[in-house]
């Protein structure tokens, strides 16, 4: 009897896979079979002393994997070189030109649809995408009529269905990031005595130049946050929300793209 690869069982369990490890008729059958694409967009920045500089983009890629799980298809690997946002002059932050951004964002859109997917769900992790997605991707969707396009953060994907809050690396990202990946969490390094090492070149930026709002004094607990103290944060409280999202956007997706027989279950 061949061995099996154990991670390859659970996924077509779950019913979705990854895009990139697909051979080209694996994939026409997908398409075929269940034509929903998810692209996680990221961004690499500073997201306070206790969660990962990758915060936004694994945040996104979980998001997807939980609806991915409910819908089947297929979840292309994350988009980490996004733009724009309040932290610019953070050290460990990576901020692309916006129109280089774009561009990837079009280009790539636009050839999964022509590929064939039906349902295309953008799921962007840094709340500055969704300017970039509500400028780029009407278009596409008036092209592609016959689609459906979904985007935006954990904050707007839910419309008046599903109102949640936002922030940045304070009470609610903390907590959304306590439900789906609490081993990258670390709430003790929420301590002070940090020092002008903290910032690029050890100085940090002129007054003018900061975000309202930010914690720009690196001897602070909250430093880079932005919103309610994390140290109130759970994974209770991002786990509320995550699921009724969840739940909203599977049923969008299973309303437009029924399940195929055999296929991944529609929502309870």
């Amino acid at each position: 009897m061949a061995d099996t690869d154990p991670a390859a069982e659970d996924l077509q369990q779950r019913g979705w896979k990854r895009y990139e490890e697909l051979r080209p008729d694996e994939l026409a059958e997908l398409v075929q079979r269940t034509p929903v694409a998810f692209w996680p967009l990221g961004l690499i920045e500073h997201h306070g002393w206790h969660l990962p500089v990758g915060y936004d983009g694994l945040k996104a890629e979980q998001l997807c994997r939980r609806i991915a799980t409910r819908t089947g298809g297929v979840i292309l690997p994350v988009m980490w070189w996004g733009a724009g946002g309040g932290h610019d002059r953070f050290l460990w932050t990576h901020y692309q030109d916006p129109a280089a951004t774009a561009a990837v964002l079009t280009t790539t859109a636009r050839q999964l649809l022509q590929f064939g997917f039906r349902v295309l769900l953008l799921v962007a992790g840094h709340y500055p995408w969704q300017g970039l997605l509500d400028e780029h991707l009407p278009p596409l969707q008036r092209e592609f009529d016959d689609r459906l396009l979904l985007w935006g953060t954990e904050v707007s994907l839910g419309g008046d269905a599903v109102k949640r809050a936002g922030d940045h690396a304070a009470r609610e990202e903390t907590s959304y990031g306590l439900a789906l990946f609490p081993h990258l969490v670390k709430q003790g390094a929420l301590s002070p005595g940090r020092g002008d090492s903290a910032w690029p070149a050890g100085r940090p930026p002129p007054e003018e130049s900061r975000h309202p709002g930010v914690c720009f004094e690196p001897a602070d607990p909250l430093f880079a946050q932005m919103g309610a103290d994390a140290r109130t944060a759970s994974a209770e409280r991002g786990e509320e929300g995550l699921a009724l999202l969840v739940e909203h956007l599977a049923s969008i997706v299973h309303a437009y793209l029924p399940a195929p027989e055999g296929g991944a279950d529609p929502p309870g």
